[in-house]
């Protein structure tokens, strides 16, 4: 353990720990670099991931046992309860944050040229809500489903609400850039036998219970949680999917019904 790495941090305006500043307002992955992570759980899944840390803060009686699992080049700072709180602008009872840095995301064609086509992956279209992007993440790691691909109308994969709700799956998945949805994925299912499936409300579309997928490798594509699939993409897609509902439901939350769809089509009917 190299406590030496533990460095008492001279109050909330020390320099070194800005990043952590006024985080209830800020989301720092919009278009930086950084991300901040919260709790014991989902630092040490960072800890445990592939990404690279650039800082920890803590309670000072947590120093040590961060001293002891953390790469050798990440300072530990420390600041009291009190000071945490005001720092980051919220009560803090977590006892632990972490700053790490954002990857770029892969491109379409960093799919295109996989070995083998997943035999499911989801497209994310304008998810804004960092709980809902959060619990579909979570959801997909759950059900083996780890290439997602993202536009840039989706709240960043690494707001630190998403992260949380995800309970850090986010660092599982494989990530993908959809910078023009459209064209891209038209690009997609030129360069691959991918069948490109959106989820709907809007007739004609077959549902859920009837759908038969076969084997072909499959892309589920989901909407904004108001508007869903934008109509030129359903129009494109070669499948379209509604799930049935019942006593007057008219709709679904977008992380509860990305979840039955995924569970579903994970598990084709023959």
């Amino acid at each position: 353990m190299n406590q030496a790495r533990v460095i008492q941090a001279t109050g909330i305006d020390d320099p070194r720990i800005a990043i952590y500043r006024d985080l209830r307002h800020r989301d720092l992955s919009k278009n930086g670099h950084r991300f901040v992570v919260e709790g014991n759980w989902v630092v040490r899944r960072l800890i445990e991931s592939d990404f690279k840390i650039e800082s920890i803060l803590v309670q000072p009686h947590r120093s040590a046992e961060y001293a002891g699992i953390v790469p050798d080049d990440v300072p530990i700072y420390t600041l009291t309860d009190a000071e945490l709180s005001e720092l980051i602008g919220f009560e803090f009872h977590r006892g632990v944050l972490a700053c790490g840095i954002r990857p770029a995301l892969h491109s379409i064609d960093d799919f295109i040229g996989l070995t083998e086509v997943p035999k499911l992956s989801v497209a994310l279209l304008g998810v804004s809500e960092p709980e809902n992007l959060g619990s579909i993440f979570r959801s997909a790691a759950a059900l083996g489903i780890h290439h997602i691909f993202v536009d840039r109308k989706t709240i960043s994969p690494f707001h630190r609400r998403v992260i949380r709700v995800s309970m850090a799956a986010v660092f599982k998945h494989h990530l993908y850039q959809l910078e023009d949805p459209l064209t891209e994925l038209k690009h997609l299912t030129a360069a691959t036998s991918i069948r490109t499936i959106a989820s709907t409300l809007q007739p004609p579309a077959t549902e859920l219970r009837e759908f038969r997928g076969g084997d072909q490798p499959a892309l589920l594509i989901v909407g904004n949680e108001a508007n869903g699939v934008d109509l030129q993409i359903q129009q494109f897609a070669s499948d379209r999917v509604t799930i049935p509902m019942q006593l007057g439901t008219d709709s679904l939350n977008v992380a509860v019904a990305t979840a039955i769809l995924m569970h579903e089509l994970a598990n084709p009917r023959k």
